[in-house]
């Protein structure tokens, strides 16, 4: 029969492994493939490093919602699945803002604007951003 510390120590280091794991956590690379959005696109999907991103960046700096030109997106909303994390719940045909324009304008202006500044950036060229060649990658907005 275990003996109570063994018990109590043993129920610790389970605690310890689940708060140790992210919670909401998004996985490192995300294929972005709105193919119901774009229709047939003559480029292909980005696979984009969610991981690295959230590395270096506020997750605010990417996803927004925004009233009066303030970001009031709670980052308590970003769990994986929900409609606040998917951004064609918001840009998508039906409204003004189209995904497209705001991929384009989101993530080369900021990497534009990291190059200007000398630092480390991400690519600016449509081939690498949506490479030729197939890949697999775990999950997708």
């Amino acid at each position: 029969m275990a003996s109570p510390i063994f018990k109590y120590m043993a129920c610790l280091i389970i605690a310890g492994l689940v708060l140790a794991q992210p919670l909401g956590a998004q996985p490192d690379e995300i294929l972005l493939n709105h193919s119901k959005v774009f229709g047939h696109s003559r480029q292909h999907p980005v696979r984009f490093s969610h991981g690295k991103h959230m590395n270096d960046f506020d997750c605010l700096d990417c996803h927004h919602r925004y009233k009066n030109k303030k970001n009031v997106l709670d980052k308590a909303e970003l769990e994986e699945g929900s409609p606040a994390a998917q951004c064609t719940t918001c840009h998508n045909p039906k409204s003004n803002c189209q995904l497209q324009t705001v991929f384009h304008k989101l993530c080369l202006g900021c990497h534009t604007k990291l190059q200007k500044a000398g630092r480390e950036s991400g690519p600016r060229l449509c081939i690498y951003c949506h490479p030729r060649e197939p890949f697999a990658v775990k999950g997708g907005l």
